[in-house]
């Protein structure tokens, strides 16, 4: 067996590209409220998943709202392999959201996939007849465009002192191909999410190893240039904090204006890719409709902890303190007191 080397993270490239023009981050205020003037969250039941998300839609007021006359939606599935639903959003999902953003005016619908290598799309064309797929290239930062906001940390941070990653390893090879780490507050953000008018992310609900859960905030990850989740994963063993930051300034990048968060099957144990230990847990049959990407993630942790008994209070801590970030950085809340909270049976 080859020994592995390490190397640090050379840097000989920082900040913007000459004549790089940081922009501001894309979205708003959360728009989803209810008549309590609360931040407002649904939590439909069901087994059929065109009724539960058209219930779903109703119960916020209707899709309409969402678009507020935008003619171009981006939607923003889970795609990091090829294993089938829960481990990534089901092709179902998307056609049905994609439809119903029609219906209600949207003239293009479009669905962002992160390629990893080459351009490797998830879906296949005849499965989402009225959405245009389209995907940015993670490893190279053409795809890319640089945004800034004061609220965040620039790559540079723990690049100052670089840490120590093995010469032959994935992060030192993706790291090393056109990267331009950030001297400052900013991250490269996919052209197609950033230029969106409206991005409805719809995640699904597993384990990871990192995040500890996918689900609306992790699901950003896929927004942002490869290198910055790479450097953050790199980032684990030596600053935990500095990637459960980092999973909250992704998500904060993007700020969709809807999240649809499918919970009919959850992957438990393991994840994001299917291993031996990985368990599927079908029948848990909800849904989670809501403008707020934190809310959400609190409601989707309690049902992982619902039906995963390898689900620890540790486990937990980490994801309260990514919920923390998440909301200095106003992307909603972890009190569902706070918010306005309906269920629907469908």
């Amino acid at each position: 067996m080859m020994q592995q080397t390490t190397a640090p993270i050379t840097t000989h490239v920082s900040g913007a590209a000459s004549g790089e023009v940081p922009q501001p981050r894309r979205g708003g205020p959360n728009r989803i409220i209810g008549p309590s003037g609360k931040p407002l969250l649904v939590i439909v039941e069901g087994t059929d998943i065109e009724r539960m998300i058209d219930s779903g839609l109703d119960a916020i007021g209707g899709i309409g709202q969402v678009l507020a006359g935008a003619r171009e939606v981006l939607l923003k599935p889970n795609t990091n392999q090829r294993d089938p639903f829960p481990s990534i959003t089901a092709p179902e999902v998307l056609r049905i959201v994609a439809d119903r953003a029609k219906s209600a005016g949207a003239r293009r619908v479009i669905a962002h996939e992160d390629h990893k290598a080459e351009p490797d799309p998830y879906y296949e064309r005849n499965d989402l007849p009225s959405v245009e797929l389209r995907g940015s290239h993670a490893p190279t930062p053409d795809d890319y465009i640089l945004v800034e906001h004061d609220g965040w940390v620039g790559d540079m941070e723990p690049l100052a002192d670089p840490p120590e990653i093995p010469r032959h390893s994935w992060a030192a090879g993706a790291l090393g191909r056109g990267y331009r780490p950030t001297a400052g507050p900013m991250i490269r953000v996919a052209r197609e999410v950033h230029q969106a008018e409206v991005v409805i992310n719809l995640p699904v609900l597993k384990r990871h190893f990192a995040g500890q859960i996918t689900s609306a905030l992790k699901n950003h990850f896929g927004s942002v240039y490869g290198a910055h989740r790479w450097l953050a994963h790199t980032m684990l063993d030596r600053d935990r904090d500095y990637y459960d930051r980092k999973l909250a300034e992704f998500a904060s990048a993007v700020r969709p204006e809807l999240t649809i968060t499918d919970i009919r099957s959850v992957q438990t144990v393991s994840g994001p890719g299917r291993r031996g230990d990985t368990v599927i847990v079908d029948g848990v049959d909800q849904l989670i409709v809501t403008g707020d990407m934190v809310a959400a993630d609190m409601v989707a942790m309690e049902i992982m902890r619902e039906h995963d008994t390898t689900f620890t209070n540790a486990h937990e801590a980490i994801l309260k303190r990514q919920f923390a970030h998440a909301e200095a950085l106003e992307l909603g809340t972890s009190d569902l007191s706070k918010l306005e909270v309906i269920r629907v049976q469908t």
